[in-house]
């Protein structure tokens, strides 16, 4: 099994695509080797590993932006974070700054890797189909390539179903012959769909858990843990409800389910639940043993560790001065190709930080002279994700200068820079680094567990109470307070999933399926920095905050357009207000 996955890891590593195709175009008319026929493929062992690597190659995405279509797992630019209140990217010219001017369209959609899913999945099928003829595995294996290919299938269906609502179903293999205008399936029915592609069967044929460098392929602990994700996905506001965000005529089956089923909360609670079942077995566990200012420094740093379920790792080493690094780094860090400039983070997101007593940080709205005092009072999170005054980056830049006058200051509107993601080692004496970035971490199946309690019960339980404090204890935050109702409870939730996946790609998504992100400061209206000075003879630095930046949400947009190039082929229905 080792020598099998190594294989597919490494195949992963040396392809490289040259094209794009689309959805219904090219890719079917093609074999879907390379330069081989399909008897060919499933004629050994060694070739249907091959083929299954390729499908990781296409399946697999990656939350880091590595800039190029020659690493399909993501070809944007950088992260996601820039289109929310946790930061701006600061370059004009990212895909992030689409959601900010509100000027997402069907003619420049944000999603770079539509095409891909597709390709994907067409060759899914094509697996499926002939597996079980190569003449040297065993069924066991066959039934694991199966059940890999469908875990796979399904996550590339629930990347769409969180994007665009339903999307076409492809079942079964599509032959020229067929008809190709395959149409929009119901949001319910493309749920159903991906659930039934992880069921009991998927996940019993499976391995229990991968480890080290095979964290890159499927294992029952994936499939568990994206199905979870989809009872969470179709249970929140955004699909929950027989109203939907906006009146889509007889096709709102298209973009909600079609009635409220409180249900779904139970389903999703349950579904959690099995995923830290299945991690106790697994020997999958949360990060506590290097302190509580490191331990969650060490759960995103650390490749490869217990608390990571599914890792992508689509490239191998990359220069500081390229992708994913020079989208995060700082311009005055570590330079890289002209025009990256880096991540800033927003002081609408650094006031969620809360005291380590666990209180409320107040921050003086017309400014203060106590900015050192109030970021060292906050939560350890803070100081192991963001780059802020005074922070240490690493042994070449143990104090970055974010003050009017220092190095690090220019371009940093929000007054604090990006640092998660980026490791520490990466210096002049380490110029290159391999970037994996997580799919799938355990941490988020405490809070998936915790919100699903608290909705299905109209109420918060004991267990999720623990589920939520589990979280906070490993980084030496105190337990919420208890006796909370519904809502309150609620917004503790949203804190702490806020604070505990930030920058890893939830925060674009969670937002709008709680349909929250037209509110004030969230995906709307004003984002907030700090202009940061020197106070003379003192250690102390003076905060003043401003407004850096008035951001557009439209409601149409809680839902993604599908490209304009698809709709006009006449089989997809493009969702309203596009």
């Amino acid at each position: 099994m080792r020598n099998i996955a190594l294989t597919i890891i490494t195949s992963l590593l040396l392809i490289s695509v040259s094209s794009c195709e689309d959805m219904m175009g090219d890719f079917l008319e093609k074999a879907p080797g390379v330069d081989v026929t399909e008897d060919t493929i499933f004629s050994s062992k060694a070739e249907v590993e091959k083929f299954l690597a390729s499908i990781y190659q296409y399946g697999i995405h990656s939350t880091f932006g590595y800039g190029t279509n020659n690493l399909i797992a993501g070809p944007q630019s950088t992260l996601s974070a820039g289109a929310t209140d946790e930061a701006e990217t600061c370059a004009a010219w990212y895909d992030t700054q689409k959601w900010n001017n509100g000027s997402l369209s069907p003619n420049d959609t944000y999603d770079g890797r539509w095409p891909y899913r597709w390709i994907a999945i067409r060759k899914i099928t094509v697996m499926l189909d002939r597996v079980d003829e190569v003449p040297d595995i065993s069924r066991e294996y066959a039934a694991q390539l199966k059940a890999e290919s469908k875990t796979l299938r399904a996550m590339n269906y629930y990347e769409m179903l969180k994007r665009y609502g339903g999307v076409p179903i492809i079942n079964q293999r599509i032959q020229l012959s067929d008809n190709l205008k395959i149409p929009r399936s119901s949001v319910e029915d493309v749920a159903n769909f991906i659930l039934s592609d992880l069921n009991d069967e998927t996940v019993n044929a499976l391995p229990l858990n991968q480890t080290g460098v095979l964290k890159g392929r499927i294992h029952q602990g994936v499939a568990l843990a994206l199905r979870a994700k989809l009872y969470l996905l179709i249970a929140r506001d955004l699909f929950n409800t027989d109203k939907p965000y906006m009146n889509f005529g007889s096709n709102n089956n298209l973009i909600c389910m079609g009635k409220h089923d409180n249900e779904l909360w139970n389903k999703a609670a349950v579904a959690a639940k099995d995923v830290l079942d299945w991690a106790k077995e697994a020997g999958c566990s949360l990060i506590t043993d290097q302190g509580v200012t490191k331990n969650y420094k060490y759960q995103w740093e650390q490749y490869d560790n217990n608390e990571i379920i599914l890792a992508e790792k689509a490239s191998g080493t990359c220069g500081k001065w390229s992708w994913p690094w020079n989208a995060i780094s700082p311009p005055n860090v570590y330079p890289g190709n002209s025009g990256q400039s880096g991540i800033t983070v927003t002081f609408n997101f650094v006031k969620k930080y809360e005291k380590i007593d666990g209180t409320e940080q107040t921050w003086d709205e017309n400014g203060g002279n106590d900015l050192q005092a109030k970021m060292a009072e906050l939560d350890p999170r803070f100081a192991q994700t963001i780059a802020y005054n005074q922070s240490y980056w690493n042994k070449e830049f143990p104090k970055m200068e974010i003050y009017e006058g220092g190095r690090q200051y220019p371009t940093c509107s929000g007054g604090f820079w990006l640092h998660k993601h980026y490791p520490e080692i990466i210096s002049e004496e380490v110029w290159t680094y391999v970037p994996n970035s997580t799919i799938l971490s355990l941490n988020e199946f405490y809070l998936n567990y915790a919100e699903a309690l608290n909705e299905y019960n109209n109420g918060p339980t004991q267990e999720a109470y623990d589920a939520i404090n589990e979280i906070r204890t490993r980084s030496g935050m105190p337990n919420i307070p208890s006796g909370l109702d519904y809502l309150a409870f609620r917004e503790k939730v949203r804190h702490e999933r806020a604070i505990e996946l930030a920058f890893d790609d939830h925060r674009l998504y969670d937002v709008r399926h709680w349909k929250i992100a037209q509110n004030e400061g969230v995906m709307n209206g004003n984002m907030w920095g700090l202009k940061i000075t020197q106070i003379d003879g003192s250690n102390e630095f003076h905060y003043e905050p401003y407004v850096f930046e008035t951001r557009t949400f439209s409601t149409k947009m809680y839902l993604e357009p599908f490209p304009q190039g698809e709709v006009n082929k006449g089989y997809l229905i493009q969702n309203p207000g596009y």
